[in-house]
């Protein structure tokens, strides 16, 4: 009987020490956030000169809203723009929604140029040998020096033929900084009457930092 009682007490022992099996707590389901996707947004070209243009291109999924920066504003989820920057610049562009933004950024790369404005001439005889000469200003209205300036001439009556050339006699303006203005003159050799004159050419030339010529040419109508 006693080996009984004990084995019964054995066995409740056991059972009690087995651990009891509790019911995990249910897991809230945690919300999913979806965020904008930019696909893309980019500068095409990303080099210009200075006073040239780029485009910006872009295109944005899942947002309610997206803007850019730089004084453009707000803008639709896919477009592109024309932009102008004068000097070189990084656009941001942001989308959100209600779960969050995400942005991206491109920048364009202004190349610093010199761009010159002939904004004066006059015109009149030269001295008692009565050779016809053009007076004024060129101002340079780049955003860089220009090196070694100079400006040349031609003149032409009214059936287009040459009837002399200043090209031979070049004025020399030196260097130009940023809006600075430069006198010129030049004179017209074996020429006395503007009145046989229809129009006169002009090329404006120049070295950048790197020894590249460039140039710029204009006309002068004078009937």
């Amino acid at each position: 009987m006693i080996k009984k009682i004990l084995l019964f007490f054995l066995c409740l022992s056991l059972f009690l020490s087995i651990p009891c099996c509790k019911k995990s707590p249910t897991t809230p389901d945690v919300p999913v956030l979806v965020l904008p996707t930019i696909e893309y947004f980019n500068a095409n070209p990303e080099s210009i000169k200075w006073g040239e243009s780029s485009t910006l291109s872009w295109s944005v999924t899942n947002a309610t809203t997206v803007t850019i920066d730089q004084g453009i504003g707000t803008v639709s989820a896919k477009d592109t723009k024309q932009v102008n920057p004068g000097e070189t610049v990084t656009y941001n562009l942001t989308a959100k929604n209600n779960d969050g933004q995400k942005s991206q950024s491109c920048t364009i790369e202004v190349i610093p140029q010199a761009i010159f404005e002939l904004i004066s001439y006059s015109y009149g005889y030269w001295g008692y040998f009565n050779h016809c000469e053009v007076t004024g200003k060129v101002k340079n209205v780049g955003n860089a020096t220009g090196y070694n300036v100079m400006i040349t001439f031609q003149a032409y009556n009214a059936n287009n033929v040459i009837i002399d050339t200043a090209n031979g006699f070049p004025a020399n303006l030196g260097n130009i900084p940023v809006g600075v203005k430069a006198s010129f003159s030049a004179v017209f050799f074996e020429t006395n009457d503007w009145n046989l004159i229809a129009k006169v050419t002009y090329e404006i030339s120049w070295l950048t930092r790197t020894g590249m010529r460039l140039t710029q040419t204009g006309v002068i109508l004078f009937k």
